[in-house]
């Protein structure tokens, strides 16, 4: 019994602290001071979409204490779009400890010329 709860809590651990160990690559600054960052060894291709993981360090916490995001995204390169598949939302910089994780709406998203987003995607899609 002890082994069991020693596995299941170290796989919990490992499963709720994966971004810690990311190799997060800083990719823009939006004119607000957050700094957003892609872990480029995360990206995946399949058919026509690349999927990846991206982090937003935000420069204050927002009104409910959220300090730092991680969204998981499918993007489409030849229009230029994304959607948000899954957010985790973490009290400390750079997605470090627990965080709570949700599901957004399955909506495209045209990448606004010019943006934080657009130098993101980009980068991603050349990778």
């Amino acid at each position: 019994m002890k082994t069991l709860t020693l596995v299941l809590s170290l796989v919990f651990t490992v499963t709720l602290s994966f971004s810690s160990y990311a190799d997060w690559v800083k990719t823009g600054k939006s004119v607000h001071g957050d700094t957003f960052y892609v872990d480029f060894e995360k990206i995946r291709k399949k058919d026509e979409y690349v999927y990846w993981w991206d982090l937003v360090n935000y420069l204050k916490p927002d009104q409910t204490g959220v300090l730092s995001v991680e969204v998981h995204h499918q993007g489409d390169c030849n229009l230029l779009r994304y959607k948000n598949l899954e957010f985790i939302l973490h009290k400390k910089p750079m997605g470090v400890g627990t965080g709570e994780r949700f599901i957004p709406s399955n909506k495209w998203h045209d990448v606004p010329r010019h943006s934080t987003a657009e130098t993101v995607i980009k980068k991603v899609c050349n990778h």
